[in-house]
């Protein structure tokens, strides 16, 4: 052999060491990060969280929707209503449950495994491509899948971790080189974040506008306003041949938005139903809350000092923001990094303009850690990766550098380690996560296997508005009324609550059938915590606290409805989502249903509705009935 051909063949041996040391970084990183979410899913027998308007078992709802036959792009609590939870994570749950007959939880549980494996795949490449540092990308990967999120068993979560960084990555795949593929890519990897997440998709779409202005617009040399104004003439060839592969993305990206965005868009044009989302928010039109979040969010980033780990990460992400200024921006790959960290921060605190000059907002919180997150994951490594830049140029010289590239990072890999496992040791005290410890509630748990074994998934049912939650959530059939914070935006829901307020308490056979008609109600159901689900009241008669009763925005209007019925109700004003209380949302006037109209305790509606009511299951502990489901008959009898 040549010496030409020997030193080929070390250099091939040399780049596939280098292939199987990438590889096996990765893969020491997986197997941890998947094994301390074993750690976490080992001791569940439920989910942890609230059983009763908690965000996992909403998720489940949907899971379960799907599992038992419903479309992903329906509603899984309301008929007729668009999906309020997005449908890409759903929709892989609900079919793995269907098609390998397990639990929704089981497929739930399994599907956090499959989003870690992803997850670090993809932001390991990312970074891999961005930095050309295998530790520098499992710093990254170690970075973004906090254990912290474990299980990851929300489709936010799955958007954050797993979706955002793909669409990083496929966005800088493309500005390396706009070949058909990577634009066709780009334009998948756009679309399921517009089936993944409301706030996540506007926030992308923004960001890529800015993508278009910022490579193609402000230093394409090509295009640059200056040089046209010099040349006095459009290259319009060049032109072409830059904007044509964005014309790609949209042509990919379009039909798998608009399965869940039509309606919005074209129907609803963009108007949701009354205070929607600003009854859910924090209210942006405050200076104090909007001084607050910048000031919060900052110090999260570059000054948390409450421990040893928070330290660390503040001052690799205070490097990483003198890095944006100092590091120049010759390298395509460094500039990218720049523009993710830099546009990220713009979006997130958007609304110090659009607040204040145009009255609305994006919804900050959700962006911040749906954007900024995985934006700040780029932020830290850039800090490290200029740290080491330093120390290499400073610090140590000659035969000390061949030993640098690997202590520096690898004490960085080691200080993540720690966190996570540090992490999970204070997350095993979570309250909501050691509720997770304990078995469902039999009665419920009993009624949605009637149900299940009996009903369609689309039967309709009535019930209080807790009540009813945790029975969809566990059977995916649905409902007249839900908690608002988890039900279509664009749906009237104040109507849904008068109605549903009428048949349970009013007077008259005529608009009870009517309503029920109107719904297609086939089930009525009760269990012990109907009452206490939406109102403490004591022995005196006297309210003592609310949680979640049928409740609408006050007008004369609504008021003259439930008196013409005999409904009886009281005006407040004050918050309408029962999870989100405090000085930083919006109160409002408020128009509550009474516990005044209960019957019973265990017959809380009106006696004229006995009549179109058939006892087809119950359940009882200790020798009382705790649980019963009733049948909505006669309802077509004159």
């Amino acid at each position: 052999m040549t010496t030409e051909g020997i030193m080929a063949f070390e250099d091939f041996i040399n780049e596939e060491k280098n292939h199987l040391l990438k590889y096996a970084i990765l893969f020491v990183v997986i197997l941890f990060l998947l094994f301390l979410n074993y750690l976490f899913i080992k001791p569940l027998n439920s989910l942890p969280g609230p059983l009763y308007g908690g965000d996992f078992y909403f998720q489940l709802s949907q899971t379960n929707h799907v599992k038992y036959g419903g479309s992903p792009l329906d509603s899984s609590n309301i008929v007729g209503a668009l999906p309020s939870y997005f449908v890409v994570y759903s929709a892989f749950t609900g079919w793995t449950a269907r098609i390998f007959s397990i639990s929704a939880i089981q497929a739930e549980f399994g599907f956090s495994y499959i989003i870690i494996i992803l997850s670090a795949a993809v932001i390991f490449f990312l970074s891999l491509r961005l930095f050309k540092n295998p530790l520098i990308s499992a710093i990254a990967t170690l970075s973004l899948i906090a254990t912290a999120a474990f299980p990851i068993i929300k489709y936010t979560a799955m958007v954050e971790l797993l979706l955002i960084p793909l669409l990083f990555l496929c966005i800088y795949n493309f500005l390396i080189k706009k070949s058909l593929i990577n634009s066709i890519i780009l334009g998948a990897a756009y679309g399921l974040v517009g089936l993944g997440h409301a706030v996540a998709f506007i926030a992308s779409s923004v960001l890529m506008v800015f993508v278009f202005i910022y490579f193609e617009i402000i230093i394409n040399p090509d295009l640059k306003i200056k040089r046209i104004k010099e040349a006095k003439k459009i290259d319009f060839k060049k032109l072409f041949s830059a904007i044509w592969p964005y014309f790609i993305v949209l042509i990919i990206a379009l039909p798998i938005v608009l399965l869940w965005w039509f309606k919005p868009i074209f129907i609803y044009h963009a108007q949701t139903s009354l205070h929607q989302i600003d009854a859910g928010t924090s209210d942006w039109s405050r200076g104090g809350i909007q001084f607050s979040f910048l000031f919060n969010t900052l110090k999260a980033a570059f000054l948390d000092f409450t421990s040893f780990y928070t330290i660390i990460f503040s001052l690799l992400n205070i490097a990483g923001l003198l890095a944006l200024f100092f590091l120049k921006t010759r390298d395509s790959r460094l500039r990218f990094v720049k523009f993710i960290i830099a546009s990220a921060f713009i979006l997130t605190f958007h609304y110090l303009i659009t607040q204040n000059l145009l009255g609305f907002n994006l919804v900050p919180e959700y962006i911040s850690y749906l954007i900024l997150e995985p934006a700040k994951v780029l932020l830290l490594c850039l800090g490290a990766y200029f740290i080491h830049r330093l120390l290499k140029k400073f610090a140590l010289k000659g035969e000390h550098n061949a030993y640098l590239n690997y202590g520096f990072y690898a004490i960085i890999i080691i200080l993540l380690l720690a966190w996570q496992v540090n992490a999970y040791n204070h997350r095993a005290d979570n309250r909501w996560y050691g509720a997770g410890f304990n078995d469902l509630p039999p009665n419920t748990q009993e009624a949605s296997n009637y149900l299940v074994a009996n009903t369609d998934v689309y039967d309709t049912i009535l019930t209080s508005k807790e009540v009813g939650f945790a029975l969809n959530s566990l059977s995916g059939r649905k409902l007249v009324i839900s908690r608002r914070a988890h039900t279509d935006p664009f749906i009237d829901m104040d109507s849904r609550e008068i109605d549903a307020a009428i048949v349970l308490y009013g007077d008259g056979s005529a608009p009870r059938k009517e309503i029920i008609q109107k719904y297609n109600i086939k089930y009525l159901y009760w269990d012990n915590y109907w009452i206490p689900s939406e109102f403490q009241v004591n022995e005196q008669g006297q309210i003592t606290g609310w949680y979640d009763p049928l409740v609408m925005f006050d007008s004369p209007e609504k008021q003259e409805t439930l008196k013409a019925y005999n409904v009886s109700f009281f005006t407040e004003n004050t918050w309408i989502d029962p999870a989100v209380k405090g000085e930083h949302v919006k109160k409002f006037d408020l128009l509550f249903i009474s516990p005044q109209n209960y019957n019973s305790f265990t017959h809380p509606w009106n006696a004229e509705l006995d009549g179109y009511l058939q006892e087809v299951w119950n359940y009882s502990q200790s020798g009382a009935v705790v649980s019963r489901l009733y049948k909505i008959v006669n309802i077509t009898d004159n």
